[in-house]
């Protein structure tokens, strides 16, 4: 039977090949850009089949088809295209460049929908805008370029994790006013620094609560939707890209040399007499001699300059990026796994980040009517050193080091030279200053943190136009923090410490298990004019954090820091005490759940009239039952004018769309247990039979009335494109309230609190945003597109609730209890107002009648009430009597007293208008990019000037920025005291500023304009010809150099005006202290695609 059947097979297939023959057909053809250049590597595909080929080195491709086929070509950065093949044998394919057009696909939140049916207000990027932008920061890729979208960086630490993102302003007072994060459907916390920019495919801001009551209770404050690349049907593509180059410190801050520094100190430490606190006797163990032209003071003069700055922030710190994609997929399925590596040394010494990421996504059309998708990404993360600054004040202040430690090496009266690499113990006393090196050396922080997420989706055809989709996803992230302070940290040196000079050790640590699932019905009908679309869907999002914090003291004093934390249980008591002085504790579990239910309904009339309506329900349990449940409303309509009858005739307008929306979201992005009393245990120790008991104290007196915080929006846009789409304009106009305002409300002492959180307080924002979009160019060997946008946002305190006007106390917190006020919080005004005095000038010799030699003091002159003619800052100031030289503070309210009530608004954080300018350039094969931001009218409170322009009582031999070198000058040439008032103005014609103060107080010269213009990124680049790769079998080749950070135009005066330091609270924005200082990057890289 076998052997009949081997006989008949020849004559099976020779019957059957010319019925083959007959359904086949070849077609071959030529694949072009616009621009008219061969395309080697295009995918062309038989839609629907696995039958394919790739086109060769000269763009050719020749494949035999099935009859009726239609072919499918597809290249990575054109557009995919197809044809019918019908009857033709020859067809030749021009691709166009795939950039953003009207049909670009918008997340708009569990849908998708075509950019040109949007009713909502939404800013997007797309990978193409963000492509020359060589960063391993997704929020630095993405500053600058979205319309009512700002991200300021909060310093210039190795990464830059930490970015403040605010969509229209944000509405809480309070609260955090972050947006919510979606990735690929799944909403993860703080995901722009989780993601690799190489990994980013789109990214859609919801910005109107139209948009975003879909997600209710979390999209009060915007919600951002990052899509992640994925793969393309057809030939599997490898890409590489990688860069790698140095930064640099982009500016310093100028010091005084040791000539004016040595001066200065004399000057200084002879107002304070000879034996007063940093006065002659220490001026002189310090620096060998208080004969002010002695020959050690002149060597000492002559001394090398020491800066600092040179010394901890002068290195060239390398950097390196390796991105590695491999992506494709065959019918129905795609794929893509992306590995990528940072490596960045700061520029600080010691400092650095490292960062490992894998991202992968899988999508397979498993059934006609089921599509499944996966996606997987692991995160791990380090950035060593302990940085410049903390949360804390000065003390922790790690700036202050390395901008005021003395600026040369000088021999002490013993004769003996300090070499500046070793711990100066005099200096520290009357400077409590370290050496800053040794500083770095001794002080030991490395944080370490690791993020996996998994998530999958799936949707299911249930009948012609209704989809069933699902999607969950499972994220996990660990922190570890390890510091160490060793035997010459200046923290274990501080008095109130309680450390006794010993090293001390922390670990904390912090897990954080996230789950979100959705589920929703999808339905769309058509019926001739009319589109309708229903979607109903329920979501739960749970999470649950846990951390724990160990603190151990006295450790030994030669312990390192490797040695400290790997067994941290090394802490020897001292004599006299009887145990360490911080317990180790654990967090009380946060387990917090989200459960929704949502709708939306869409509904178009001839493409001309649309209309969208959401609703969501939140049940929340940060909320007592009976509060637990907020409902968030939204609709939004269009009107497709460009579609109407009598607007036709206009043919230079391709698409004009007015848009109306009106919606409420809430924000319960807030503290777990607010509701619930708790207590703190160990708080509040007493004695039961001569023994001790470690009571319970309560913290804060809670709420069981607390309820979410709604914002309301209000939004009118217009969407206008012009010549074909050539033109894309946007622009919006809104204004949205925030109501039931969480706030710490005032109550009577005798409750046994001073305050309790509230819902009293109401807010507002209101503004317009711009955003255009133009093709300037585009011929076949040139082209140059534009995208620009601007924004402004204007927010106030609508009400704190009945009987409260402002918010008392607010404090930024960096100088410690020194300065208790800097910030106000008033109903009619916004929010970031800085608080402080007016500066006006400083006392000169006309303020003096003459010298009173016996007491050794100047005599203030009077007016004809016998009161001084300036008013008495003495207390404030930190002095004790008047002098010329001493800075002069306006007294608004005339006591002739200068205290708190001479306070005054003299600073707004908020700017008035912000946006960005990005320009793409190709020419031949070279292209070119220059992307610039800007931010106009906003202030920044420059403590640094302040502190580093002051010598208090535990700072007197700190050095001063080289302003004071054009300060009032008390001394002649000699060295001796000034005591003729004729002298005094002979000596100080050219002075220019009061003499360096010794309290700190915010005053109207600290408070600067920091508006600007930063040059944020100019690419160059060059891509070999198709010609020359073709042959070894690349797709594309391109080299480039990148200048990041390259310029900034400002007049602000400290070392960047982009900074937000103190960041706790929202009521305290746009402090400059102790920020880690921004560099520039120098760059060269390479795009490779086989």
């Amino acid at each position: 039977m076998k052997r009949k059947l081997l006989l008949l097979a020849p004559l099976l297939v020779s019957a059957a090949a010319p019925a083959w023959a007959q359904q086949q057909q070849r077609v071959q053809g030529i694949v072009k850009s616009a621009k008219g250049e061969a395309l080697p590597g295009v995918t062309v595909v038989v839609k629907g089949t696995t039958i394919g080929a790739s086109t060769d080195g000269e763009g050719r491709f020749n494949l035999a088809v099935p009859a009726n086929a239609t072919l499918r070509f597809s290249y990575i950065g054109f557009l995919p295209y197809e044809v019918a093949v019908g009857d033709k044998t020859d067809i030749n394919v021009t691709l166009q460049d795939d950039s953003k057009t009207l049909d670009d696909v918008v997340v708009i939140g569990y849908q998708s929908v075509q950019r040109r049916d949007v009713t909502g207000s939404v800013s997007s990027v797309s990978a193409q805008q963000i492509k020359d932008i060589p960063v391993n920061s997704a929020a630095e890729a993405l500053t600058g370029r979205l319309a009512g979208v700002q991200l300021t960086s909060s310093e210039g630490t190795p990464g830059n994790q930490d970015v403040r993102v605010r969509v229209r302003g944000g509405g809480s007072i309070t609260q955090d006013n972050s947006p919510l994060y979606v990735v690929d459907g799944i909403q993860i916390e703080n995901a722009l620094s989780v993601i690799a920019p190489q990994d980013i495919a789109s990214v859609d801001v919801l910005k109107d609560a139209s948009a975003t009551a879909i997600y209710g209770a979390r999209g009060a404050n915007g919600v951002v939707i990052i899509t992640t690349k994925k793969g393309l049907e057809g030939k599997t593509v490898i890409s590489y890209n990688g860069f790698a180059g140095f930064r640099q410190i982009s500016k310093k801050l100028g010091v005084l040399k040791p000539d004016d520094y040595l001066n200065y100190q004399f000057e200084r430490a002879q107002q304070a007499g000879a034996t007063g606190t940093g006065g002659l006797a220490s001026f002189k163990t310090l620096f060998g001699s208080s004969n002010f032209n002695s020959d050690t003071l002149q060597r000492a003069r002559s001394a090398p300059f020491i800066d600092w700055q040179d010394e901890v922030f002068g290195r060239n710190a390398f950097q390196q990026t390796h991105n590695v994609s491999v992506s494709g997929g065959v019918k129905g399925t795609t794929y893509s796994l992306s590995l990528t590596h940072n490596d960045e040394e700061g520029i600080q010494r010691g400092s650095d980040y490292s960062r490992n990421l894998i991202n992968f996504r899988f999508d397979t059309k498993a059934t006609d009517k089921l599509r499944v998708g996966l996606n997987m990404r692991f995160n791990d993360q380090t950035v060593n050193g302990a940085g410049t600054s903390t949360s804390g004040s000065s003390v922790t202040s790690r700036l202050r080091n390395t901008v005021q430690y003395q600026p040369l090496s000088v021999p002490r009266a013993s004769g003996a030279i300090i070499d500046p690499g070793t711990f100066d113990d005099d200096f520290f006393t009357t400077s409590s200053l370290v050496n800053p090196l040794i500083t770095i050396d001794s002080e030991y922080r490395r944080d370490k943190r690791r993020t996996f997420n998994v998530g999958g989706n799936a949707a299911l055809e249930l009948t012609k136009g209704l989809f069933f989709r699902s999607t969950a996803g499972f994220d996990i992230t660990s922190g570890d923090l390890g510091t160490f302070n060793g035997r010459f940290s200046p923290t274990i040196r501080q008095a109130a410490g309680g450390y006794q000079n010993l090293p001390f050790a922390t670990i904390t640590t912090g897990n954080q298990i996230t789950f979100n699932n959705s589920n929703v019905l999808d339905y769309s009908l058509t019926k001739g004019k009319h589109v309708m679309g229903l979607l109903l869907g329920q979501e739960t999002y749970q999470q649950q954090t846990k951390s724990q914090f160990i603190q151990t003291n006295f450790l030994p004093l030669d312990i390192t820091a490797e040695r400290a934390l790997a067994n941290i249980n090394q802490g020897v008591l001292p004599a006299g005490v009887t145990s360490q002085p911080v317990l180790p504790y654990t967090s009380i579990p946060n387990d917090y759940t989200l459960a929704s239910g949502f709708g939306r309904i869409t509904y178009s009339y001839d493409d001309k009239y649309l209309f969208t309506g959401t609703f969501r329900a939140d049940g929340s349990s940060k909320f007592k039952a009976g509060n637990r449940w907020g409902y968030f409303p939204g609709a939004s309509a269009a009107w497709r004018v460009s579609k109407e009858e009598f607007f036709k005739s206009v043919e230079a307008v391709s698409d004009l769309k007015l848009r109306l929306s009106y919606g409420q979201a809430g924000n319960n992005r807030i503290n777990d247990f607010l509701f619930s009393q708790l207590f703190q245990a160990g708080g509040a120790p007493y004695y039961l039979n001569h023994n001790q008991v470690l009571g319970s104290v309560a913290t804060t007196l809670s709420n069981e009335k607390l309820k979410w915080e709604v914002t309301t929006s209000r939004d009118f846009g217009i969407d206008l494109a012009l010549w074909e789409n050539r033109v894309q304009f946007t622009g919006d106009v809104y204004y949205n309230t925030t109501s039931d305002l969480l706030i710490n409300r005032p109550i009577p002492p005798f409750l046994g609190y001073s305050s309790q959180l509230q819902n009293i307080g109401k807010t507002s924002n209101k503004g317009v945003e711009l955003q255009l979009t133009g093709i300037i160019f585009n011929k076949p060997d040139f082209s140059w597109t534009a995208t620009a946008n601007a924004s402004f946002n204007r927010g106030r305190i609508e009400s704190l609730g009945s009987g409260l006007d402002e918010i008392p106390g607010i404090a930024s917190g960096w100088a410690g209890t020194a300065l208790n006020r800097d910030y106000v919080a008033r109903v009619g005004q916004p929010v970031g107002q800085m608080y402080g005095y007016v500066t006006d000038n400083y006392l000169t010799a006309d303020d003096f009648e003459g010298y009173n030699a016996t007491t050794q003091t100047w005599i203030p002159k009077k007016n004809a009430q016998g009161v001084n003619v300036f008013p008495n800052n003495l207390g404030l100031i930190g002095e004790t009597v008047a002098r010329p030289g001493q800075i002069k503070l306006k007294d608004l309210n005339g006591d002739g007293v200068i205290d708190d009530k001479d306070q005054t608004v003299i600073g707004n954080a908020n700017p008035k208008l912000t946006g960005g300018l990005n320009q793409q350039f190709t020419y031949k094969n070279f292209d070119a990019s220059v992307f610039v931001n800007f931010v106009l009218g906003n202030d920044v409170y420059n403590a640094n000037k302040i502190e580093f322009t002051s010598n208090t009582a535990n700072t007197v031999f700190s050095n001063v920025l080289d302003v004071m070198s054009d300060r009032y000058r008390t001394i002649n040439a000699d060295g001796t005291p000034i005591t003729d008032l004729g002298t005094l103005n002979q000596v100080n014609q050219n002075a220019d500023i009061w003499t360096p103060t010794r309290n700190y107080f915010l005053h109207s010269w600290a408070v600067e304009d920091a508006s600007f213009l930063r040059i944020n990124n100019l690419t160059l680049g060059y891509t070999l010809p198709k010609t020359l790769t073709t042959r070894a079998k690349v797709q594309q080749l391109r080299f480039y150099v990148t200048l990041n950070n390259l310029y900034t135009f400002t007049n602000y005066t400290g070392y960047d005006p982009e900074v937000n330091t103190r960041r706790a609270t929202p009521l305290t924005p746009g402090v400059d202290y102790a920020a880690y200082p921004r560099s520039r990057a120098f760059l060269f890289g390479l795009n490779l695609s086989l």
